[in-house]
């Protein structure tokens, strides 16, 4: 069978069009599923041997640059009297917090250029077992509300 340019180009052109149609139908899949993603926050606790909460861990996607979410997490926690920043590794984008007798380490881990990870993990006192809502989710909920995202918890 043999074909002309007519024909030959027809066929690419036929190629081409299905190719960016079924790229685009992945495409828009993984934007659906990422917008199912982003803004909910996980979470976890661990309880100790007498059933209190002794760690408590929280992570969220949110569509902000990481360098912005770190800056706001540093200003959110300077700004609160009753937390001491332990540490801080603006290179690495990671810190340690107490408040209390309670510590935090908060690390944002960038995605993408306009996206990124946040995660707490908490350690809770004796003094403090059962917070009720999770320190780590609290933290997380004024860094989303400073950078004006919505965040909620999901389902665990």
């Amino acid at each position: 069978m043999k074909l002309n340019k007519a024909s030959f180009f027809g066929l690419l052109a036929k190629i081409v069009l299905l190719t960016f149609l079924f790229a685009e139908t992945a495409h828009s899949q993984l934007i659906f599923a990422a917008r199912h993603v982003i803004g909910r926050i996980n979470q976890m606790s661990q309880e100790d041997s007498n059933n209190n909460t002794a760690s408590q861990f929280a992570t969220v996607i949110i569509d902000a640059p990481a360098n912005k979410v770190y800056a706001t997490a540093v200003n959110v926690a300077s700004q609160n009297t009753a937390v001491t920043i332990v540490s801080q590794d603006s290179r690495n984008m990671k810190m340690n917090v107490t408040e209390g007798g309670n510590k935090a380490s908060i690390s944002v881990v960038p995605l993408g250029n306009a996206s990124s990870e946040i995660m707490i993990s908490a350690t809770v006192t004796a003094q403090n077992p059962n917070l009720g809502t999770s320190a780590a989710v609290n933290s997380i909920m004024k860094i989303c509300n400073q950078l004006n995202k919505v965040c909620k918890p999901g389902a665990n």
